[in-house]
């Protein structure tokens, strides 16, 4: 070994000591800033996630929770009660009820309809409850009609693996 290698590991040297190569004494101030920022973030998207929920009822539930729920936004699923639209076909702003297991909603609607909407169909309404009790709707969307699924009596074709 040579004379500057034993140097190097010498017990009897004071190690060197590191200093910061900016020592201000402030370099921490990031650190704090970044974990403020992430919390402030964090806490505005779980309140705005609280804040935009959206109920889903079918009629009967919606009825069965009264007032409370006047305000809310929700969505409500029933049957267009035969007999109960208002307005003309293809114009904007039509009313109409809907019901589920006895129980009816009105419904009011100040767009155009879906080109499916008609009596006695499976409707999804979102909107706002009235104090009255008529959900003043922003979206209906229709079930799609039994037309559009398959015949389930029609036979498999024999060249056709199933599966």
């Amino acid at each position: 070994m040579t004379e500057n290698s034993r140097r190097e590991f010498d017990s009897d040297e004071p190690p060197e000591r590191l200093t910061s190569v900016d020592s201000d004494d402030g370099g921490n101030w990031h650190v704090v800033l970044g974990v403020v920022v992430a919390a402030v973030l964090i806490g505005w998207l779980v309140f705005d996630g609280l804040s935009s929920e959206t109920y889903f009822f079918t009629v009967d539930e919606a009825v069965a929770k009264g007032d409370t729920i006047v305000g809310s936004e929700m969505r409500v699923k029933g049957r267009v009660v035969k007999g109960s639209i208002e307005g003309n076909e293809g114009t904007i702003g039509r009313d109409f009820s809907i019901s589920h297991k006895g129980d009816t909603i009105r419904v009011s609607y100040d767009k155009a309809l879906p080109d499916t909407f008609q009596a006695e169909t499976e409707v999804v309404a979102t909107g706002t409850l009235s104090s009255g009790g008529t959900l003043n709707a922003t979206e209906v969307m229709v079930k799609c009609p039994s037309r559009y699924e398959g015949n389930p009596e029609a036979q498999h074709p024999d060249n056709i693996p199933k599966g």
